[in-house]
């Protein structure tokens, strides 16, 4: 039997999880911890180190754990990035993704580099907070490379710096920056040209699985390790690593549900149709340089908001109990999930202000309030899909779902509805499984 040990942040936590191959994967969760930010000058920044203590808290639970985990592989959520200095010293705390870049920077870059020129060369979507505008946002407006910054590594390669010294730019990560070109996988001179970024902030792209690295001997005194453990350079973006989960044939589609949803198909070239730059769909990177065309659109974070909200209210509400509330109501009708979701703490009364706009109608009820998310969801993948189809002119027989939301009944039987093809649940922990598999397949 082999095994691994899986670090798998998320936006919300971060878990480090071994996972056994005896004939079937076993998994095993042995540290969990929030990955907590901190707010200063009304922007929020993750606190790197004290993800990077948990992270080692949670190596040496492993290990303790089971003596025989033979490598490790680290993937994150995407966009987000930090610095480092001259010395390679970490320039300050990274930036999260939940900090507004102004509207006026976006506006800037695209004087620069067209909306259509951008999404033509990189095929990805113009979310505000994209890697591209938080770094145009960092070199002009807060002048960090004359204040001392040098390089900038995405948050899977700061940890795995941290962890061993070597700096890497992996390409599923770096392909949700805005920064790629997407037919040749690699970094567009054209968009650093044109937004005036210096090509020396960033290295050669490295593709996942095929390099390995050993931890620092000062972690291995520190966490009291004898034999050191290869890190091995899985995908590390999350959703990358979870398509590999996914065991796809050439014609299913995947639907990620967890925060944010992602529905897409895996495909050997980019699509950079304009239909799709309106529709806010995306091309990012796979393994063995394949291109995961997708829809991305605000997924169960409502639902999740919604708990944090009625959870003052009630601290025994759960999710569990809303696929029931859900059930006891008979609207049909659906809102747009829009960016606002992401920036307001009070989701109730936002949903009922959209729901009213709309239909010109009051809902009060939580059974109401939660069917119109759950309808709201249907939609979005529902259409998603279809244009997917459309623009792939690929025939889909099957969608597999991954993530957490498969432990939603009646989320799964809204997308049963929704698509007119067959649905496969996959693994709820998707991004671990395909962290694993690569670990195996180096080995």
């Amino acid at each position: 039997m082999k095994s691994v040990l899986c670090l798998d942040l998320g936006a919300s936590s971060g878990r480090a999880i071994i996972v056994t191959n005896n004939n079937c994967l076993e998994l095993n969760e042995v540290h969990r911890f929030p990955t907590k930010t901190l707010n200063k000058n009304g922007k929020i920044y993750w606190d790197l180190p004290y993800i990077l203590n948990e992270i080692k808290i949670g190596i040496k639970k492993a290990l303790k754990e089971n003596s025989n985990i033979q490598s490790l592989g680290i993937d994150t959520w995407g966009c987000d990035y930090g610095w480092l200095d001259e010395n390679g010293q970490l320039f300050r705390n990274p930036r999260s993704y939940r900090t507004c870049i102004p509207q006026k920077v976006i506006d800037e870059v695209h004087n620069k580099i067209s909306l259509e020129e951008h999404y033509n060369i990189c095929g990805n979507g113009h979310f505000a907070f994209n890697s591209i505008y938080q770094l145009y946002y960092d070199i002009k407006y807060e002048n960090i490379l004359e204040s001392g910054a040098k390089e900038f590594l995405f948050m899977p390669n700061l940890i795995l710096y941290y962890l061993t010294g070597e700096k890497v730019w992996e390409y599923t990560i770096a392909s949700t920056s805005g920064l790629l070109n997407a037919e040749n996988r690699d970094w567009s001179k054209t968009i650093f040209q044109k937004l005036e970024i210096p090509s020396t902030i960033k290295g050669e792209l490295t593709h996942p699985g095929t390099t390995s690295y050993f931890l620092k001997d000062e972690i291995l005194k520190e966490l009291d390790i004898s034999q050191n453990i290869p890190i091995v350079c899985v995908p590390g973006h999350d959703s990358a690593c979870a398509v590999i989960g996914a065991n796809l044939d050439n014609n299913s589609a995947y639907l990620i549900n967890g925060t944010w949803s992602l529905l897409g198909v895996e495909l050997s070239k980019t699509i950079t149709d304009l239909v799709g730059l309106k529709k806010g769909l995306v091309n990012e990177g796979s393994l063995e340089k394949k291109i995961r065309f997708m829809s991305m659109t605000i997924g169960t974070l409502p639902l999740q908001s919604l708990r944090n909200q009625w959870k003052k209210e009630n601290e025994n509400i759960d999710f569990k109990d809303f696929s029931n509330l859900a059930k006891n109501s008979i609207l049909n009708n659906h809102i747009e999930i829009t960016e606002e979701f992401l920036i307001t703490s009070d989701i109730e009364n936002l949903i009922k202000d959209k729901y009213f706009k709309k239909y010109r109608c009051v809902i009060n009820s939580k059974e109401d309030i939660l069917r119109i998310i759950y309808n709201s969801l249907g939609n979005n993948y529902r259409e998603s899909l279809e244009l997917i189809k459309n623009l792939s002119n690929k025939e889909i027989n099957n969608v597999v779902l991954l993530g957490g939301g498969n432990q939603d009944s009646f989320l799964i039987e809204i997308i049963r509805k929704s698509f007119d093809c067959s649905i496969i649940i996959g693994p709820i922990e998707a991004s671990v499984t395909g962290n694993a598999l690569i670990q195996f397949k180096s080995l």
